[in-house]
């Protein structure tokens, strides 16, 4: 009896290791395994942006020729100091010269034509002014005419009478007849001449109206060949070219003999040489869209040249792009911003048109909490009238499908009523007993690796930081088992 008791206690035993092995296993096999780090108060997170460019003085000319012609002397090589104002080149002035010789005479024969008119004015003013005092002359005889005839008239009149009431004779009679048609006739005449005269006027007025217009076309004429022969001039000046500003010669494109042509947006072949001032130097860099937003005036940055690789620059920010850079691929590809980095000390050795990497500070933040950057993970959830997450037993969830919401149904009349989903930004937290809670993260600044935690966890908290794979399935509930991340 008592060997059987001792049996079946043996048996029990048994049992239950095995029961509770079973369920530890059962656990183990339920759990993710996960890679998991804790919240730390960081002394110092810096953000950056990192673009590529090249680099390039501040100031520089892409030298181009403003007329065609053939270089027919190079005071200048690659790599010369230059001032402003020097003389770099000449190009061939024959054509241009006999241009301007021929504008210049037709130029000098207006300014002549001019001169002969404004005579021909003169001479005509002088005609004028006699015809009008033939005018007034002959307006005066008729006027003397005039009071003439009135006093024939009268005077007829009366020895009329005079001879009808047998008072005077008839020879005293035709007397003052005659002298009545006399009269008569002087002032027929002086009206004559009258009309005559002030006729004459109107043709001299005009031909002088006339030699004014041909003067003021002549003056015209010397505005145009004026224009001319300035357009020629300045043409035959610019067959000698000089520096306009001090720096060095970084390319030279022509050789003499060569022709020089007008440069275009379209034909960049047609600069002749590169002036560049070395004093100032920049690195002129492409910003993504979603980094220029952080860019400003002023922010410091070390600029990398690949032809300098031990030698890191510093610079500051000093031009940001309100504009994309326009390229010619499609509108749908991503933007990219002009940022300029003007370089502080810049060796000597540094050359324009030189690869360079920028890191452009844009924020800074001292003693903060930080979490790793792939800790963030996105989940959709509803809210409650408080404003936090709605979370549902994970048997619910399982059945409803991870990511889905259930429709819930209306008590009374048992409608079902779908509602809306948001999205939040978070972490998974892991508690003591090895499972895991979303909680919604307020974050600041990306650093390299890690990013800044403004609320939402304590410093000390652990969280899951892997694997993506793991991160891309974690649920409210789920049990997680730490493993060390694998080595590649």
């Amino acid at each position: 009896m008592k060997k059987r008791v001792i049996v079946s206690l043996v048996i029990v035993g048994v049992l239950a290791v095995l029961v509770i092995v079973s369920v530890s296993v059962k656990g183990r096999q339920d759990s993710v395994d996960v890679q998991t780090g804790q919240v730390e108060l960081t002394e110092e997170l810096v953000a950056k942006v990192t673009a590529t460019g090249e680099i390039k003085p501040k100031e520089f000319v892409e030298l181009q020729s403003e007329i065609t012609g053939i270089i027919t002397d190079l005071y200048v090589e690659e790599g010369d100091v230059v001032g402003k104002g020097d003389l770099l080149l000449r190009i061939d002035p024959r054509q241009l010269e006999l241009q301007t010789m021929a504008e210049r005479a037709s130029h000098d024969i207006t300014i002549s034509e001019a001169t002969n008119q404004q005579a021909q004015i003169k001479v005509q003013q002088t005609v004028v002014e006699r015809d009008k005092a033939a005018v007034r002359k002959s307006e005066a005889e008729l006027s003397r005419a005039q009071q003439n005839y009135q006093i024939a008239k009268r005077s007829f009149e009366r020895k009329q009478q005079m001879f009808e009431d047998n008072l005077i004779s008839r020879d005293l009679y035709d007397a003052a007849k005659n002298d009545l048609i006399s009269a008569e006739t002087a002032l027929t005449n002086a009206d004559l001449s009258v009309a005559q005269s002030q006729a004459q006027l109107a043709v001299t007025e005009t031909q002088l109206q006339q030699e004014k217009v041909r003067y003021q076309n002549t003056l015209k004429r010397i505005e145009q060949s004026k224009a001319n022969l300035d357009r020629t001039e300045d043409e035959f000046a610019k067959t000698v070219i000089r520096s306009p500003l001090s720096g060095v010669i970084t390319q030279m494109n022509v050789e003499v003999g060569e022709r020089a042509v007008p440069g275009t947006l379209n034909n960049p072949s047609a600069t002749l040489m590169v002036i560049a001032d070395l004093s100032v130097i920049e690195a002129e860099v492409e910003v993504d869209e979603t980094d220029i937003v952080s860019v400003d005036l002023g922010q410091a940055a070390e600029v990398n040249v690949d032809a300098l690789p031990d030698q890191p620059l510093k610079g500051i920010v000093t031009e940001v792009g309100s504009s994309a850079i326009q390229t010619a691929g499609s509108s749908q590809e991503a933007k990219d911003f002009k940022v300029v980095i003007q370089l502080e000390s810049p060796p000597k050795s540094l050359r324009p048109g030189l690869s360079c990497t920028a890191d452009i500070t844009t924020a800074e933040r001292d003693e903060i909490l930080t979490i790793p950057i792939q800790a963030l993970t996105i989940r959709e959830y509803e809210l409650d009238e408080k404003g936090d997450l709605i979370r549902k037993e994970k048997k619910a969830r399982r059945r409803s499908g991870r990511g889905v919401q259930a429709d819930s149904s209306d008590e009374a009349g048992g409608t079902s009523k779908k509602k809306e989903m948001e999205e939040f930004q978070g972490v998974f937290l892991v508690d003591e007993q090895e499972k895991v809670q979303f909680i919604r993260v307020e974050t600041g600044i990306i650093g390299e690796t890690d990013i800044e935690v403004r609320s939402g966890l304590n410093q000390g908290d652990t969280i899951v930081i892997g694997s993506y794979k793991a991160l891309r399935s974690l649920e409210d509930g789920d049990l997680v088992k730490a493993v060390k991340k694998e080595v590649d």
